[in-house]
């Protein structure tokens, strides 16, 4: 029976507000039907298999509602708040005019299909009871930023003077920090998840000599290590020159290994057949993951060169997310990266 390959739920995304998670799963293998070889009987194999599959299917149900979190979700709240601010009154600035990023009734219907994982089984028990202290608030959240879209898509503040968009701003304003702390209990719940998935998908895939596989993924392992890192110093845009470059280039150097032991296995022909990739469809997550290379090499070419951000660049997350040698544009590119893997075939 053919074996299922799948690159499932391999999420990174930091932002001002929420943490960085970064997840992987494998299908299990296709179970055979009748007797094993231990005698132990047809039923009780597929069995097994259920389990198996249901726990993959409840931890990606969760990874996709970390995805969401940590993107779509992440740029609506970026978004207001970016333009409204994030103290207790709006900020509303003479010559208004606010396009608010919407959240779709497919995307609400997916959240609520996977909060009803934490009722199922089999029981993660670390992260269940994080799903349930995460449910109320974020549907609490979702609910008002959907009311906020409704009124700043039909311009409302022309209609009631801004009344609505003052009532609104305090209910965010309430709303966030109970947001806040239950998503980031969550999103750390995932991230010790996913590591333990990731470190075990790495073991199959060396005992099994999937040299591409096992390349792809550690590349992706270890750009996560070198984002925490820039994470863990505290440096942004804002303070790049005050990055340690010591402790940044040692991690550097691992993925730099990485990238050239990536590139290579992707051109051997004989083993992207051995493996079962489609060649465009992994030439376009090499080509990914060398902008990721690109953009922490240039990294390390700003700090060299004492070069600090332009303030004017500093003032919208787009313009950091684009600019050479910041840790935004790194996040963005390993981001995408990611995204190539996750849809690799």
């Amino acid at each position: 029976m053919k074996k299922l390959n799948s690159f499932i739920a391999l999420a990174l995304v930091c932002s001002m507000f929420t943490g960085c998670s970064n997840l992987k799963l494998n299908r299990p293998d296709a179970a055979p039907s009748g007797a094993t070889a231990s005698g132990e009987s047809g039923s009780n194999k597929n069995d097994g298999a259920n389990s198996e599959a249901m726990e993959v299917e409840k931890y990606n149900a969760y990874v996709n509602l970390n995805n969401f979190m940590t993107g779509r979700f992440d740029q609506v709240l970026n978004d207001y708040f970016e333009k409204l601010g994030d103290g207790e009154q709006p900020i509303i600035e003479k010559n208004f005019g606010f396009t608010m990023l919407s959240i779709s009734a497919s995307s609400k219907t997916d959240v609520n299909n996977q909060f009803a994982f934490a009722e199922k089984t089999p029981a993660f028990s670390a992260v269940d009871p994080t799903v349930v202290k995460l449910k109320p608030v974020m549907n609490d959240m979702i609910a008002i930023l959907s009311e906020a879209h409704d009124y700043y898509e039909t311009k409302g503040y022309v209609d009631d003077n801004f009344a609505k968009a003052k009532e609104l701003h305090t209910k965010i304003f309430k709303a966030k920090d109970g947001y806040f702390a239950a998503s980031n209990e969550f999103l750390k719940a995932m991230t010790s998840l996913g590591a333990e998935n990731r470190q075990k998908s790495l073991k199959k895939y060396q005992e099994q000599d999937e040299q591409i596989r096992y390349s792809a993924l550690k590349f992706l392992v270890d750009a996560e290590a070198l984002s925490a890192e820039i994470e863990e110093q505290g440096v942004t845009a804002a303070n790049i020159l005050d990055l340690n470059m010591d402790k940044y280039k040692a991690k550097y150097d691992v993925l730099l290994e990485d990238f050239k032991n990536l590139s290579q296995h992707a051109q051997d022909d004989a083993r992207v057949k051995k493996e079962g990739f489609d060649s465009h469809s992994l030439k376009r997550y090499v080509d990914e993951a060398k902008k990721v290379k690109v953009a922490a090499s240039e990294i390390i070419e700003r700090v060299n060169k004492k070069e600090k951000v332009r303030d004017f660049d500093l003032e919208k997350r787009f313009f950091v997310e684009t600019r050479e040698g910041t840790p935004e544009k790194f996040s963005k590119t390993l981001s995408t990266a990611i995204d190539n893997y996750n849809h690799m075939k």
